[in-house]
């Protein structure tokens, strides 16, 4: 594609000798604030229904991996090719229903595909939980271990016997994810959304 073309040449000026100081000095980890912020723009484009926005954003976001792509090139460690190569192997690796001859009826069975050929790639995890990022925000890794519980079929812990509101208000959290979870919503832009009414109470309200 000739834009996309144009854009790895765009970032390899700036990351030329007569290129931008700022991008130039960037690392992997100074990286790491723009890709969430870009991450969270985009987000609250797709709530807003921007599509003007999401435009914006998603290209931003692009541009975000083009520059890690170009880090990775200048320290050796990877290039922009060895990213789409892998993520395009991984596509139709866990696609066999649409690349190869397994048969699929619905959505779920996509899931479930997905799953063990993805649990047989990644045989040296140890925890079921190692998948889950870490910095997940604690509602989305929530809604992430109720999601392989509910898929591994397990039944859900005990509720303990509460000895303050925290734990009280925690087990009632989480069963809003499990509620979530069953009902197909995805329980962090659900919370978003909700907040959105809230702000724009505030905004309209409070006095300065």
């Amino acid at each position: 594609m000739e834009e996309f073309n144009k854009l790895i040449e765009i970032g390899e000026v700036l990351h030329g000798p007569n290129g931008c100081p700022w991008d130039k000095e960037q690392t992997f980890q100074s990286l790491r604030p723009h890709v969430l912020e870009e991450v969270h723009e985009l987000l609250e484009a797709i709530d807003g229904d921007d599509s003007v926005g999401m435009v914006e954003e998603l290209g931003d976001l692009l541009f975000q991996i083009l520059f890690f792509g170009k880090l990775g090139e200048k320290t050796g460690r990877y290039n922009l090719k060895d990213i789409i190569l892998v993520v395009s192997e991984k596509l139709v690796r866990r696609h066999p229903h649409v690349f190869g001859e397994v048969k699929v009826e619905n959505a779920d069975e996509v899931i479930d595909h997905w799953e063990r050929v993805k649990g047989e790639e990644k045989k040296e995890r140890k925890s079921p939980l190692e998948g889950i990022p870490k910095t997940l925000g604690a509602l989305a890794r929530a809604q992430k271990v109720v999601s392989k519980m509910i898929r591994k079929k397990m039944s859900f812990p005990k509720k303990m016997v509460k000895d303050s509101a925290e734990a009280t208000i925690g087990d009632q959290l989480v069963d809003l994810v499990i509620q979530a979870q069953q009902e197909g919503v995805d329980a962090e832009s659900a919370l978003r959304l909700a907040l959105k009414r809230y702000e724009k109470h505030l905004a309209a309200n409070a006095k300065n």
